[in-house]
C-alpha cells in the first residue's frame, strides 16, 4: 500500500489548468520530491493531498483511505498527514505563546496534557530547541526556530506523512544543511514518509529517493534521483538540470553536512 496515490487529478481555476491529469505514487517510508518552477501546479498538488484544495476531477488515496472533503475526515486525516507550510510562522496565532499551539495537540489526539508535554519535551530536544520556546510568541524566534517549532507540533501529532512545502525557503545554507539533515533523520527513525516540494532541484537531489518534474500542472518525468538527474528523458527536465550545474553529478542521496561549504543548495 503507498503512503499516497493520485490518479489523474485535474483541476481548473478559470482558463488555468493548475493540475491536468497528474498521476502518481508516493511509497510508504521514503523521501519524495516534487520539483517544479513557480506555477507549476506543485503547491497546488500539495494543498489537493493535504485535502484544502478540492479537485474537479481525479481521486487522492492517502495511506489507501480515499481522501474526503468533511470536516470530520480532516480531523482524522491530521492524525496521519501532517503539513509544514512554506511559512511555518504564519500559521501560528501571533497572539499566543506556542505552548498554546502544542496544547492545542492533546485535545486533538485526546490524550492527558501531561502525555502531550513529555512527548515535547522529548521533541524539542531532539529537535534542538529550548524547552523555554513554548513560553514566547512567534514573533520572538528566528525563522530556523519557527521552521523546527512546525516540525515539532507535526510530529507532536505523531503522523505518518509529513508535506513539507519549500522548507528551507528563507533561510541561511547552513542552517537548511542542519534542517535537511534532521527531517532525514527524524524520516528514518521514525519510519515516517517525507514529501519534499520544491523548485530548488539541489534540495531534492540531495534529500529525496524519488521524485517528479512538474510543468504547467503535468508531471513532465519521474522515477528514481539518481536515474532522473542523471539522463533526463525530456528537454524540460535537462533545461532545469542545466540551471543547476551542481547536482549533475550522479549517486545516491548523502547526508547534507557538508553543503554550507559547497553551496550546492543554490542560494
Amino acid at each position: 500500500m503507498d503512503a499516497i496515490s493520485i490518479n489523474n487529478a485535474r483541476l481548473r481555476f478559470g482558463e488555468t489548468a493548475a493540475l491536468d491529469g497528474v498521476s502518481l505514487s508516493i511509497p510508504q517510508n521514503k523521501c519524495f520530491g516534487i520539483v517544479g518552477e513557480s506555477g507549476s501546479g506543485k503547491t497546488t498538488l500539495m494543498r489537493a493531498i493535504l485535502g484544502l484544495q478540492k479537485l474537479d476531477q481525479g481521486d487522492i488515496r492517502i495511506l489507501g483511505n480515499p481522501l474526503v472533503h468533511s470536516r470530520a475526515a480532516r480531523k482524522q486525516r491530521a492524525n496521519f498527514i501532517q503539513p509544514i507550510f512554506q511559512d511555518p510562522a504564519a500559521s501560528l496565532s501571533p497572539r499566543s505563546r506556542i505552548r498554546t499551539l502544542m496544547n492545542e495537540v492533546a485535545t486533538v489526539l485526546k490524550e492527558p496534557l501531561a502525555t502531550t508535554d513529555e512527548r515535547l519535551r522529548v521533541i524539542l530536544n531532539r529537535l534542538g530547541l529550548s524547552q523555554s520556546v513554548v513560553d514566547k510568541y512567534p514573533h520572538e524566534i528566528s525563522g530556523g526556530q519557527a521552521r523546527r517549532v512546525a516540525i515539532a507540533r507535526a510530529l507532536l501529532m505523531r503522523p505518518s506523512i509529513l508535506v513539507a512545502d519549500e522548507p528551507t525557503a528563507g533561510l541561511d545554507v547552513s542552517v537548511q544543511g542542519d534542517l535537511l539533515n534532521l527531517l532525514q533523520d527524524i524520516r528514518r527513525s521514525e519510519k515516517i514518509t517525507l514529501v519534499v516540494i520544491s523548485h530548488n532541484l539541489a534540495i531534492v537531489r540531495l534529500i529525496a529517493e524519488n521524485a517528479i518534474v512538474m510543468r504547467a500542472g503535468k508531471v513532465v518525468e519521474g522515477g528514481d534521483v539518481g536515474s532522473l538527474f542523471r539522463s533526463p528523458r525530456e528537454a524540460y527536465t535537462r533545461e532545469l538540470l542545466a540551471a543547476w550545474p551542481s547536482i549533475t553529478q550522479a549517486g545516491p542521496p548523502a547526508r547534507l553536512v557538508d553543503v554550507q561549504d559547497h553551496g550546492e543548495l543554490g542560494l
